[in-house]
């Protein structure tokens, strides 16, 4: 009888696929990411930590997004695409400081905009709304205001007009309705325009005094092109490629 031999062949296939597997695996980009110190990264939508990294990514082929956020900074966003997986990348992330200025003059064109260009979005909101609801109601008020004041124009006329005890009773107090119509969408056209005034001024208020300090240092410094070498983490030839943003 021939001996079986399913075993040695079996060993023999997991140890192709372990080696495959280990040569996939060696197979990876190194990148290393420097930028502002204590900024929040991430990566395809997944947070990495803050910067400074212990170490660099082992990262395969492909194309990977990279969100840098950090405070007083816009948020800013890079697409890296790694093609040669047998390679050494420096990432630079440089995310560009916010500026009082422009946070002002956001919030002087429209209530909101310069708490959303400083990140405060929830705050942006409310004195976008407060702002865009104030004028709203101030033009339905003054709308409805007009309507009545043509109202009472006419039931004025023709009060005036009237001979009989019964007219002229009716068209008194139609005229009066319509000018206590008109009186209270006057009052509601003044509320909106109060609130929308409010919300423009807090929100420059805003702008002004609750501009987010830049106090984070300038973060690692890259290496130098003479010093590509020596950080390279596997054996073998690497292509050495500084990425600045």
């Amino acid at each position: 009888m021939l001996p079986h031999r399913s075993p040695p062949r079996l060993r023999a296939l997991v140890l192709l696929v372990l080696l495959l597997c280990a040569a996939a695996a060696a197979q990876s980009a190194t990148v290393h990411l420097s930028g502002p110190e204590g900024a929040l990264v991430r990566m395809n939508g997944q947070d990495l930590g803050l910067l400074p990294f212990d170490a660099p990514l082992e990262l395969p082929a492909g194309v990977f997004e990279f969100e840098c956020r950090i405070r007083g900074h816009e948020q800013f966003t890079k697409v890296i695409v790694i093609s040669d997986r047998d390679q050494w990348l420096h990432v630079r992330l440089r995310p560009i400081p916010l500026t009082r200025g422009r946070a002002v003059a956001g919030s002087a064109i429209y209530a909101g905009l310069g708490q959303w260009y400083m990140g405060a979005t929830v705050r942006g909101w409310v004195y976008f709304l407060g702002e865009t609801g104030g004028l709203l109601t101030a033009l339905a008020g003054e709308l409805q205001r007009s309507n009545y004041s043509d109202d009472y124009t006419n039931y004025q006329a023709k009060y005036d007009s009237a001979i009989v005890d019964e007219e002229i009773a009716y068209w008194k107090q139609q005229s009066q309705q319509a000018y206590s119509n008109m009186e209270d969408m006057e009052s509601l056209r003044n509320t909106g325009l109060y609130v929308a005034l409010g919300s423009y001024v807090v929100s420059l208020l805003d702008a002004w005094l609750l501009f987010p300090s830049v106090d984070i240092g300038p973060g690692t410094l890259p290496p130098t092109e003479t010093s590509l070498a020596p950080l390279n983490f596997r054996s073998g030839a690497h292509a050495a490629v500084v990425i600045d943003f």
